[in-house]
């Protein structure tokens, strides 16, 4: 039986996560360190460079191509150098190691491939060929420049695991295949498998196929620095006792296929002299692009999944924004120079790190060694053995197989999971280009379609549960319990779009009338939680104010981003829409769309207008009020204070309290530069003032009247004297207080549901 699928992602560190080396048997470097380390992890680090760059080399000149490989492999290690040096200068990570990578070098095979079959017979395909690596190393520079100066480095983290996962089982895919061309010597595919099995063929591809799934199987089991350089060095070792023994020679190993080749005199670089630029076909090259789009956007994809895994690895932060533009000038380089592209590797990187590097040292060392080989190593490549080449990348196309297929079995959920196979088979029946665009398509669509199960309404309520802040009398908290259902209060959540905008006209539409017209004259919707909105989004909003319309309802938009609300300006909200009249009026004359500030003035207008038939300026004590008013008459003092009227100020000194007898009073923040925030409305039976007499601290807000009230103030020699004289009364007069700040707790407590949704 599988194990259980987890919902997280095995993605977090990849491209080439099986050759990340682990060092765990070495102890942390000393506070005092030596140049040691740092020598011998360029050492160990440009040694591995040097043989990944001969099969690439390889890989990217098989087949009709295999004429070439003295060039490619003189390109691939001029690229190390440039790449290595220039990015271990300049990059953030200072034990860096850059070089070409396998998943482009994939792209570049095919490239290659494609240009050889457009030149024509008897022409020499190498200057278009390397005139498009140097293009497409110039494009994926720039692309690398602007992310990083742009400070673009986190998209990353905005690709989907299982579409990354395709592309690696694609390029594994590939790279497997590719391996099977570099030891047979012939391009393999799916129409000529059968030469795998030709007379004296397997002899040439199965000591690498069992050479490079030794690898996978070794190195997923135990991990040393040492072992993929020992496995490699002894496989060479091994092969030459295995010419020994057999009696072959030398020459006739190079005749029979099983070395590299001959390599011509005079070195590995130049490739091309100045004469050959006459020599490109500029239409063949511009016949690359999209390949050469391609590869930069797998390029950047890679380089920063690369950079979050080395991070995850070493547990030290990386300036990805850094790492690209130091990526980007050493591509451009390359490029304009003839070069490949390329950028830091996860596995030589971690490696320096792990060994105790810290300055940039193993990065000049390694790209050194490359410009040594280039330089002096090209008699000594001419006996490179295939099956080492061949084994080597038939190991790094099964690591991304079996990473991206077998472990992510164990992990993705099955949706995730059948995604990564879609986008492998595609890579395998279409092609890999074909394969990248069908992922993006595909995972496009599964976004769109799961976004937008996702319900866009957070929260749904009724003005019978949810109130505004406005203090109301007994009476009126009555009739809005009763008639609340009428104020729909609909919170929303994420990015609407043509998905989740629908969804939403389709639940006002059952508000509106599946309830009926009289049911639900307002529906509140809240933006707080929203982050945007598309075009289709705008046009379903349009949708919902001509339902509204043809209703004779009120759709209040609160908490409304000015981003949104300049989209939705004209074809749905316009300029009336923001002044909405605070009085009642009637149905028929109430706005179609208004807008308020926040959830809380939107909820308080509409409860002003369902409770329209109630006049404020009516509004009295409850009789019970009234009757502790009267028997208190002897400590208050009347005060008539008209609109607009102040009774003290934040900061004041509270001396006095104040109950609300008729009228409305509101409670104010006010900043010192001039903004304000309304905290509370309060009515007849209310109380103000209260906190700051019973604390004996400074006023905490600004109380103004709201319209013409009537207040009772009872100051504290007042109630000191009450104290002395009645203290029945003053036991009274504690105890309304205790219920008005009781009842205030229960509308604090329903308020903060609105907080908290």
């Amino acid at each position: 039986m599988a194990a259980p699928r987890q919902q997280s992602s095995p993605y977090d560190d990849i491209t080439r996560p099986s050759l990340l080396i682990s060092v765990g048997s070495i102890p942390p470097p000393a506070h005092h360190r030596s140049i040691v380390p740092e020598l011998v992890a360029g050492a160990i680090s440009g040694t591995l460079i040097v043989t990944f760059g001969i099969s690439l080399a390889a890989l990217i000149f098989t087949g009709d191509l295999s004429r070439y490989i003295p060039a490619g492999i003189g390109v691939l290690l001029f690229s190390s150098f440039v790449l290595g040096a220039t990015v271990a200068l300049r990059g953030s990570f200072k034990p860096v190691i850059s070089a070409p990578q396998e998943n482009t070098s994939v792209i570049l095979a095919l490239m290659a491939s494609s240009v050889a079959a457009k030149i024509p017979t008897g022409t020499d395909a190498l200057p278009t060929i390397l005139a498009c690596f140097a293009l497409a190393s110039i494009a994926t520079g720039t692309l690398f420049a602007i992310l990083g100066q742009l400070r673009l480095g986190k998209i990353v983290h905005y690709i989907p695991s299982p579409v990354v996962g395709g592309f690696l089982a694609g390029t594994g895919w590939l790279l497997v295949q590719g391996s099977l061309s570099v030891l047979l010597g012939v391009t393999i595919t799916s129409d000529n498998s059968g030469l795998l099995f030709a007379p004296g063929a397997p002899l040439l591809w199965l000591p690498g196929v069992f050479f490079g799934i030794l690898l996978t199987v070794l190195l997923r089991r135990r991990h040393h620095f040492l072992m993929l350089p020992g496995l490699l060095v002894g496989a060479i070792a091994l092969f030459y006792v295995a010419l020994v023994i057999s009696g072959m020679s030398v020459e006739e190993a190079g005749t029979r296929g099983f070395l590299l080749g001959h390599f011509p005199q005079g070195g590995l670089w130049p490739p091309l002299g100045p004469s050959a630029l006459g020599q490109i076909d500029w239409s063949v090259v511009k016949s690359t692009s999209g390949s050469i789009a391609a590869l930069t956007v797998l390029a950047a994809i890679s380089i920063l999944l690369n950079a979050s895994g080395l991070e995850l690895a070493t547990e030290h932060e990386i300036d990805l924004d850094r790492e690209l533009r130091a990526t980007g000038i050493a591509n451009i380089l390359s490029g304009v120079f003839g070069g490949v592209v390329g950028y830091l590797s996860l596995s030589e990187s971690t490696l320096n790190y792990k060994m105790g590097a810290r300055s940039r040292i193993p990065g000049l060392v390694s790209a050194g060694l490359s410009l040594l080989t280039l330089v002096a190593g090209s008699a000594a490549l001419s006996y490179f053995p295939k099956p080492v080449l061949g084994g080597l990348l038939l190991f790094m196309g099964l690591s991304f197989l079996v990473e991206n297929l077998y472990d992510a079995w164990l992990r993705l959920p099955i949706l995730e999971y059948a995604l990564v196979l879609v986008i492998l088979l595609a890579v395998v029946s279409l092609g890999f280009i074909a394969g990248v665009g069908a992922g993006l398509l595909i995972s496009a669509v599964l976004f769109a379609v799961s976004y937008a199960r996702i319900n866009v309404v957070k929260n749904a309520t009724s003005g019978a549960v949810l109130r505004s802040k406005a203090a109301r009398s007994a009476s009126k908290q009555a009739v809005l319990k009763r008639r609340g259902e009428r104020i729909q209060v609909l919170q929303l959540q994420g990015y609407l779009f043509f998905g989740t905008a629908y969804a939403l006209v389709k639940v006002v539409e059952q508000h509106l009338i599946g309830r009926g017209p009289l049911t639900t004259p307002f529906v509140v919707i809240d933006f707080r939680h929203v982050h945007g909105l598309d075009s289709s989004a705008v046009v379903a909003f349009t949708r919902m104010r001509r339902l509204a319309a043809a209703e004779q309802a009120t759709l209040a938009f609160t908490h409304l981003p000015t981003a949104v609300a300049r989209q939705l300006a004209g074809g749905c909200i316009d300029a009336s829409a923001a002044k909405p009249s605070p009085e009642p009026v009637p149905r028929a004359s109430r706005p179609t769309i208004a807008v308020f500030e926040d959830l809380d003035r939107g909820l308080e207008w509409c409860e002003t207008q369902l409770l329209g038939r109630y006049d404020v300026a009516k509004e009295r004590f409850t009789e019970p009020e009234r009757a502790i008013v009267d028997r208190l008459a002897g400590y208050l003092e009347r005060i008539a204070a008209p609109m607009g009227f102040d009774l003290y100020h934040d900061g004041d000194d509270a001396d006095d309290l104040f109950l609300i007898e008729s009228g409305e009073v509101a409670a104010w923040l006010e900043a010192p530069d001039g903004r304000s925030k309304r905290l509370r409305i309060m009515g007849p039976g209310g109380v103000v003032g209260e906190a700051g007499l019973y604390l004996g601290q400074p006023r905490s807000a600004t109380v103004r009247a709201m319209r013409d009230s009537v207040l009772h103030r009872l100051s504290i020699a007042s109630l000191e004297r009450m104290t002395l004289e009645a203290p029945e009364l003053s036991a009274l007069l504690h105890q309304h207080v205790a219920r008005v700040l009781a009842e205030r707790m229960v509308e604090m407590t329903n308020a903060e549901q609105r907080e908290f949704y």
